[in-house]
């Protein structure tokens, strides 16, 4: 099945659009298509709107590359890769700070972990959000059913985890980190701290969705439970001198930055470029576009959350994100930087990214870019033959921002609107409304 949403740029008036990317459209009709195909899928204008959304970005990958753009170039580079580049920087900055104050052996390590009060434990995760359908939340709830029975009757927690929707810890076993009790919502709170080493949860659920917890026996674990412990150890200890070099440097949120920061939170995009100080200290200042750059990484729930949140709770994220903005000048200023070993792997990451992106965009190919290549790729990610994945935020901001696109609101609900019309012609269900 083509693109059918491919039409010239000169249609003034977009009658008939739910998005378009340069010279590139997607049709009301195609995204009604799409989300036919994406059945259960629920009817309504958020879910619709990252939709599209995804194509406009993945169309903005594909135009950009064939424009002669260098997605393995530096810039590229640094906009794929700027949040774990800082967040290198900051760690070999506390190591070189406080690392030498923690000290810990193997003897105390296990110590700890026996006595229960910090668990490392991992999770397969099955998502369902609030814009789920009822449909989908069934069919989510008995995957992780499903996955439960594999542990039962023998499987290996591999296997789980090979099926686990949480991409940021499938690849390290599912391990979600090293957490006291009241540290994680409730639900799963509840389940960890009932959990002996080397067990594993009943199915528990949570706002993210479907959780199968375990956690791992000592000798599964020891070298890295000590490393997470020490790392916690140090974490703790950061915040302490935190509090000490914000109060030395006179830190301080501008007079109005939580309004600020609250109308950030409905689109970090328009304030990428933004230079509006939102917190100052002797030597530096927190400005707009480095905060909008953090919330260009929140999920849309978290920055709906900030974005409803008390004026303290957004000066709380200003001081948090000032600190760490304050500790990452500091350590510019007095030239650390990274190991040719992290720029390495960094560089190599991203070239897998690409790598990725380049075979299911077909980039290299003598017709690119390929609107059919576009077309195919929205087809197997709604029919769920291709696991769901962004590129990353920054990357995709960059490539979205060197083209003219837009999500038209109208558009997509008149999508939904024929989508329900052809789910009810079909016998299917036409869902909840917009």
């Amino acid at each position: 099945m083509l693109l059918t949403g491919a039409a010239a740029c000169g249609d003034l008036t977009d009658r008939g659009v739910a998005a378009r990317a340069g010279d590139w459209t997607l049709t009301e009709a195609r995204l009604a298509e799409l989300i036919v195909l994406a059945q259960p899928f629920p009817l309504d204008s958020l879910a619709v709107h990252q939709l599209a959304d995804h194509w406009v970005s993945t169309a903005a990958l594909s135009l950009r590359s064939a424009a002669g753009d260098s997605l393995l170039g530096s810039e590229a580079l640094a906009e794929a890769t700027w949040l774990e580049r800082r967040e290198a920087v900051l760690d070999a900055d506390r190591e070189a700070r406080l690392g030498s104050e923690i000290t810990l052996d193997a003897a105390s390590a296990e110590e700890i972990f026996t006595d229960g009060r910090l668990r490392l434990v991992a999770h397969a995760l099955r998502r369902v959000g609030p814009e789920t359908s009822s449909s989908e939340r069934v069919l989510q709830q008995r995957t992780a059913d499903r996955l439960l029975s594999t542990l039962v009757d023998g499987g290996s927690w591999d296997q789980v985890v090979a099926e686990s929707e949480d991409q940021t810890t499938r690849s390290a076993g599912g391990l979600m980190g090293l957490f006291a009790v009241g540290e994680l919502p409730s639900t799963l709170d509840r389940a960890v701290f009932q959990l002996e080493p080397g067990q594993v949860s009943s199915v528990v659920q949570s706002a993210q969705g479907f959780h199968i917890v375990y956690r791992p026996r000592y000798e599964e674990v020891g070298s890295l439970y000590m490393e997470h412990l020490r790392q916690r150890f140090l974490a703790e200890s950061d915040a302490v001198a935190n509090r000490q070099e914000l109060e030395s440097r006179g830190f301080e949120a501008t007079a109005g930055g939580a309004a600020v920061l609250g109308r950030m939170a409905q689109d970090p995009t328009e304030w990428l470029e933004s230079e509006q100080p939102l917190a100052s200290w002797e030597g530096g200042a927190l400005g707009a576009g480095v905060v909008a750059r953090y919330l260009d990484f929140f999920p849309p729930e978290s920055l709906a959350e900030l974005a409803a949140a008390a004026g303290d709770a957004r000066v709380q994220l200003i001081t948090d994100l000032g600190i760490r903005e304050l500790r990452y000048m500091d350590a510019v200023a007095a030239g650390e930087g990274l190991s040719p070993t992290l720029e390495e792997s960094f560089a190599a990451a991203h070239a897998d990214e690409i790598e990725y992106w380049s075979g299911e965009l077909e980039l290299d190919a003598p017709d690119a870019p390929s609107r059919s290549a576009l077309a195919r790729h929205m087809e197997l990610l709604v029919s769920r033959q291709l696991d769901a994945r962004s590129l990353p935020p920054l990357l995709e901001e960059w490539l979205r921002g060197r083209i003219d696109h837009t999500v038209r609101p109208r558009g997509v609900l008149a999508s939904i609107v024929l989508a329900r019309r052809m789910l009810a012609e079909a016998g299917g269900t036409g869902g909840p409304g917009p």
